[in-house]
């Protein structure tokens, strides 16, 4: 496997600052392997929920599957972000500078955009407009082209545990 020096200066800080931990996986592709698998079936259950007309239930499991597919890569680098409070900007921060490149589905603007309207569909905002169809919909195959994106590179082998220069 080789370094992954895409963002590497941000995910050195990331640690720095005590928002990611490195962790150790026993059989590294085994540790990872269930959390794309979780990923693809969360989005099955946001294909279905769309289809028995829960719109916001759809986007929040595709939120989720998006999430998830972000941290199986930190996850196949031997990190992930320390809990609590914005732990799903500290994965948004990292997944974005390093593979934005490869997989469009993580830029910035639209992880910032999802996360924020996630929140709308899961904790109720009388001020917050409508989560549509329209949006679920985008919402599914963005998270579908995040799941698909995230198997390409952990399948090629090409990343690798992340060590701090």
């Amino acid at each position: 496997m080789n370094e992954w020096e895409q963002g590497r200066g941000t995910i050195e800080y990331l640690v720095r600052a005590g928002r990611l931990e490195r962790v150790t996986l026993e059989g590294n592709d085994e540790s990872v392997n269930p959390i794309l698998g979780r990923a693809g079936r969360r989005l099955t259950t946001a294909t279905a929920g769309l289809d028995g007309g829960d719109i916001d239930g759809a986007f929040v499991a595709a939120y989720d599957s998006y999430r998830m597919a972000a941290e199986s890569l930190l996850a196949r680098q031997g990190l992930r972000a320390t809990g609590g409070e914005g732990s799903h900007v500290t994965v948004e921060d990292a997944v974005s500078a390093q593979f934005t490149g490869d997989i469009r589905a993580f830029a910035k603007s639209t992880y910032e955009r999802f996360r924020r309207a996630r929140h709308t569909a899961q904790y109720f905002d009388p001020d917050a407009p409508e989560i549509t169809a329209a949006d679920a919909s985008w919402a599914i195959e963005t998270a579908r082209s995040a799941v698909d994106g995230a198997g390409v590179i952990i399948g090629s082998g090409n990343l690798a545990r992340f060590d701090s220069s």
